[in-house]
């Protein structure tokens, strides 16, 4: 289990505590709750790092050989998301 996998997978437990302990979910099988969590935020995750790449692909140099800023790879994500109807 690599670094990114745990992380996701204390996330997901993180997500389904809190979401019983305020009472809005009761899963009868906790467990169960944290795979159906954990496959779901890898599904979103796996998206944002799709639109990056695209953004980047997109953005290329910039003109003067600089790379495009961070700011403009998460405005091109945005304008991505948005022609796709994607919400990120």
């Amino acid at each position: 289990m690599n670094a990114s996998t745990r992380r996701i997978e204390y996330l997901a437990r993180t997500i389904v505590n809190r979401l019983e302990d305020r009472g809005l979910v009761e899963f009868s099988d906790a467990e169960r709750g944290i795979e159906i969590m954990i496959r779901t935020l890898e599904e979103h995750f796996r998206a944002v790092e799709a639109l990056e790449a695209e953004a980047r692909s997109r953005l290329g140099t910039q003109p003067g050989g600089r790379a495009p800023s961070e700011r403009e790879i998460e405005d091109e994500m945005r304008r991505l998301a948005l022609e796709r109807g994607v919400t990120v």
